[in-house]
């Protein structure tokens, strides 16, 4: 819905309406240069708004990003222009997809650098406090996938048992029941 709207908006503001755009798209499509330059301003228009917007929102931290986002989406039309039927649906869709594909890889970095930063040795801590943080963390890596992702989403992005029920697709007592039962799994390595 907001997709939709935001387009409107941008397409109001170039001051298009949709069968101006589906000229500028055939003229793109017949060899049109002037035609492909104009569509090509008014889709990384749109975009950049688009993405903008997801920066305001908090939901895109880097102002970068947004850039890179854009181009990508150019990108992608400038490779696939002559197979679009409808410009509007397909930006929409490509809208949409680019951005979900930048939060999973984003989310799955930082989960990379969260991992990377417990294995850091920091000078204030002795030798034998290191040597019980690595044996829990190799312990807790032979946990499986399922049991790892609880830990993760309970201590380090410190979500309540609800928000991780519903993020698993499971109930919140099997989550609370599975997680007290891990940390005795991972307690019973040690005593």
């Amino acid at each position: 819905m907001r997709i939709t709207k935001s387009l409107t908006k941008n397409i109001k503001h170039n001051n298009l309406s949709k069968p101006e755009i589906d000229s500028l798209m055939n003229k793109s499509k017949s060899g049109d240069s002037r035609a492909f330059v104009d569509l090509s301003r008014i889709i990384r228009e749109i975009s950049y708004s688009y993405f903008l917007s997801k920066h305001r929102l908090k939901k895109i931290i880097n102002i970068e990003d947004v850039d890179d986002l854009t181009n990508d989406v150019y990108v992608a039309f400038a490779r696939h222009y002559h197979n679009i039927e409808n410009a509007e649906n397909w930006l929409r869709r490509v809208l949409f997809l680019t951005y979900i594909r930048w939060y999973k890889m984003s989310k799955s970095r930082m989960m990379y650098a969260l991992n990377e930063n417990m294995w850091v040795q920091d000078n204030t801590t002795f030798g034998s406090d290191m040597i019980d943080a690595k044996t829990i963390m190799s312990t807790v890596e032979t946990l499986s996938e399922e049991k790892q992702e609880i830990l993760k989403l309970r201590f380090w992005e410190d979500l309540k048992f609800s928000e991780i029920a519903e993020k698993l697709y499971k109930n919140e007592s099997a989550v609370k029941k599975m997680f007290y039962r891990t940390l005795l799994e991972v307690r019973s390595n040690y005593s």
